[in-house]
């Protein structure tokens, strides 16, 4: 059964596959500018595409203002403001796209169109973008997808409390000690100064790796002391369920070892992307701003 985390992140997933799937398709549709061009007559169709783009886009301003401003501050749930700013961070540029119709200014490679319009067109992808990984980063910090940010003690918490499954594992001691083993090298690169980012990236991948290897080495002890046994059908099936229910208390073990050992790594990734990403967004408003002005200017 998926954990309300996993179904967000399974949603946010599909969400961003189907936008995917329509702006490479779009393409193909808009591109010849056979239906309809960016903005030839005020109110057309092209046009409207970019003010419905340029609106949600302001529209998601407001989710930094909501937690900055103190007249709105109260004014409904945090995670819900999240959550429509990363929607429209994502549908605002499809509509812009589609307004431009893929017609870019690019350097050497098709140098006609304005320049204005593609500084603020690239600023708005990359806030975009970025705001994608800041999402990853953000569910790092945060219990999950939408949630509050969370203490390294929150998160060494949720560790102690799935700890004691080791115990669980008296009759396979080669998965209790592989665990311990993890949870002791998890404990050594948390304490470690400096960035770390090898140790960071070998945590990662030892999670992997023992999330794949100890189930299947579980499987083996179980199915042999059924075969041992003589277990029948019934014994057999229930072996089954409660191998299901092993296997995900050993996922959830290894990942809040690694999340907690994680965490001070994540969270100064975190910060980074808040010193890239927020000059990002003046420079996409202020160049929007332009662009809006220009064309109906000249």
């Amino acid at each position: 059964m998926r954990t309300k985390k996993q179904s967000e992140h399974l949603m946010w997933m599909i969400f961003i596959s189907i936008v995917g799937v329509i702006t490479i398709a779009g393409y193909f549709i808009v591109y010849p500018q056979t239906y309809y061009k960016p903005g030839e007559e005020l109110f057309d169709f092209g046009y409207n595409l970019g003010l419905i783009g340029g609106t949600m886009m302001l529209l998601l301003l407001l989710y930094p203002l909501r937690k900055r401003w103190k007249p709105i501050e109260n004014l409904g749930f945090l995670p819900t403001w999240f959550k429509w700013h990363m929607v429209l961070g994502i549908l605002g540029p499809l509509f812009i796209i589609f307004h431009s119709t893929y017609h870019v200014y690019i350097p050497f490679i098709h140098p006609t169109g304005s320049i204005n319009a593609a500084v603020a067109m690239y600023c708005m992808l990359l806030v975009s973008g970025s705001g994608t990984f800041g999402r990853f980063f953000y569910t790092k910090i945060h219990h999950g997808l939408y949630g509050r940010q969370a203490t390294v003690n929150e998160l060494r918490a949720e560790m102690e409390q799935t700890g004691d499954i080791k115990s669980m594992f008296g009759f396979a001691p080669h998965i209790e000690q592989q665990l311990q083993a993890f949870h002791d090298e998890a404990e050594k690169y948390a304490k470690e100064t400096g960035y770390g980012f090898i140790s960071f990236a070998k945590m990662g991948f030892r999670s992997a790796v023992l999330s794949r290897r100890l189930p299947a080495e579980l499987y083996q002890v179980m199915h042999a002391q059924g075969v041992e046994k003589q277990f029948n059908a019934d014994q057999s099936k229930g072996m089954e369920k409660l191998f299901e229910e092993y296997k995900d208390k050993i996922t959830t073990y290894l990942h809040a070892v690694r999340d907690a050992a994680q965490f001070h790594t994540y969270e100064r990734l975190f910060s980074w992307w808040h010193i890239f990403h927020i000059p990002l967004v003046f420079m996409m408003v202020f160049s929007a701003i332009y662009h809006v002005y220009a064309v109906h200017a000249y």
